[in-house]
C-alpha cells in the first residue's frame, strides 16, 4: 500500500543544514495498523509527512499502490492526496465553523451535490459517533470530541490510508483509549490502512500490527508487536518498553548501593520474556523442584498484543551454578527469551556470556 524507499529529507537554509530523515525505507501493507515510534527529534513528524508529500523528500521514493508520487505534478499530486486523509496532535479544526462546516470543507469543490455531501456528512457524524455536535462550533467541543470531528473530515474523501501525526498526545489517557479503539474500529469497518507516529509505548502496544523505531532520522528497529515487545534488540526500543512497563523501579532499586533485594554471591538476576502458550504453563515451579534452586520473581508483567499474550518476569535464581544454568536452559528449550542481567553485584562472567 505504502512504500518508502531510501528517503531522505534535508532541511538547508543556507547556514544550517539538518538531515531530518536518513535513507528510511519501509513498507506498510493494506488494512494493517502501522506505528511508527521515536522521541522528540527523532524526524518521525517529518517522515509522515513526507508520505503525502507534505514535506518533499529531498531523495528517495514514495510509493502508494505501487506508484511513485515524487514523481507527480502538483494536480496529479492533490487528486492522489483525496486517498490519503491525515490528522493531527491539534486537531487543526476551523474554528469559524462548526462540525458540519469542518467536516463538509474536504467536500469543497468535489461533483457532489448538496444531497450527496450531505448525506456523507451526517454519514461521518454517525461514524465517529457525534450526531448530535452538528451543528457546534470547536470551542464548544472537547479534546476528544475535536479529534473525532477531524478523524470525520479526514474520512470526508474515502481515503484508503489515514496518517496521524501524534494523534492522541493532547488527550488524557481515557479519552486516548476512546481515540484508539475507534481507529481500530474504523480499520476493520472501512478496510482503511492507518499510520501513525508516537512516543508512547502504551499507543503501539493498544492497537498496531506492526511499528518502527526511529533515532536521529534513522529506523533503527522494524517488526511486529509482538516481537518487538518480547524481544527488543535496540537499547532505544528497551528504554521505551522499560517506560511503558514500569520495569523502571526495578532498575533503581537495583542501581542503590545499600543491597535491599538481598542479592546473595552466586545469585543470577534475569530477564524472562514469553510469548503465547507458554505463558499458561508453570515452568518457574518445575525448574525449581527439578532443579533444586529458588526462584524469586521481583517484577512482572502481562499483556494481550492482539489476541497474543506476551509476558516479562525479572527473576532472581539461587542455588548451584550448574542447576541455575539448566534452569536458563530449560527455559530456552520451552521458547522462552532469557537474559541475564548485570546488576553490578557478584554477577558471573560465566553466565553473563551465555545471556
Amino acid at each position: 500500500m505504502i512504500e518508502m524507499i531510501n528517503v531522505t529529507k534535508v532541511f538547508n537554509d543556507g547556514e544550517n543544514r539538518v538531515e531530518a530523515v536518513k535513507n528510511v525505507s519501509l513498507k506498510v501493507n493494506q488494512g494493517e495498523i502501522y506505528g511508527i515510534i521515536g522521541y522528540s527529534g527523532a524526524g518521525k513528524s517529518t517522515l509522515i509527512r513526507c508520505i503525502n508529500l507534505l514535506e518533499r523528500p529531498t531523495t528517495g521514493k514514495v510509493l502508494f499502490k505501487g506508484e511513485d508520487l515524487t514523481l507527480l505534478k502538483e494536480k496529479e499530486l492533490r487528486e492522489r492526496r483525496k486517498k490519503i486523509g491525515m490528522i493531527f496532535q491539534h486537531f487543526n479544526l476551523l474554528n469559524s465553523r462548526n462540525v458540519y462546516e469542518n467536516i463538509a470543507y474536504p467536500l469543497k469543490g468535489s461533483k457532489l451535490s448538496k444531497k450527496e455531501k450531505r448525506e456523507r456528512v451526517v454519514e461521518l457524524l454517525k461514524l465517529v459517533d457525534l450526531e448530535d455536535k452538528e451543528k457546534a462550533y470547536p470551542s464548544q467541543l472537547s479534546g476528544g470530541q475535536k479529534q473525532r470531528v477531524a478523524i470525520a473530515r479526514a474520512l470526508a474523501n474515502n481515503p484508503e490510508v489515514l496518517l496521524c501525526d501524534e494523534a492522541t498526545s493532547a488527550l488524557d489517557p481515557k479519552t486516548t483509549k476512546s481515540i484508539l479503539y475507534l481507529l481500530k474500529e474504523l480499520k476493520d469497518k472501512l478496510n482503511i490502512t492507518i499510520i501513525l507516529i508516537t512516543h508512547e509505548m502504551a499507543v503501539i502496544k493498544e492497537i498496531c500490527d506492526r511499528v518502527s523505531v526511529m533515532e536521529d532520522g534513522e529506523i533503527i528497529e522494524e517488526g511486529s508487536t509482538v516481537k518487538i515487545f518480547s524481544q527488543p534488540a535496540k537499547e532505544t526500543t528497551r528504554e521505551f518498553l522499560n517506560i511503558a512497563s514500569n520495569r523502571t523501579k526495578i532498575d533503581s532499586i537495583l542501581a542503590l548501593d545499600e543491597n535491599i533485594l538481598n542479592i546473595k554471591e552466586g545469585d543470577i538476576l534475569a530477564r524472562v520474556a514469553y510469548v503465547g502458550d507458554a505463558t499458561g504453563e508453570a515452568l518457574i515451579s518445575k525448574v525449581s523442584r527439578r532443579y533444586s534452586l529458588n526462584a524469586s520473581i521481583l517484577y512482572g508483567n502481562l499483556e494481550i498484543l492482539g489476541s497474543t499474550p506476551v509476558g516479562e518476569l525479572i527473576i532472581l535464581f539461587s542455588g548451584e551454578r550448574a542447576d541455575i544454568q539448566n534452569a536458563i536452559n530449560y527455559f530456552r528449550q520451552k521458547g522462552l527469551i532469557v537474559e541475564v542481567i548485570n546488576h553490578g553485584r557478584y554477577t558471573s562472567e560465566v553466565y553473563t556470556k551465555c545471556s
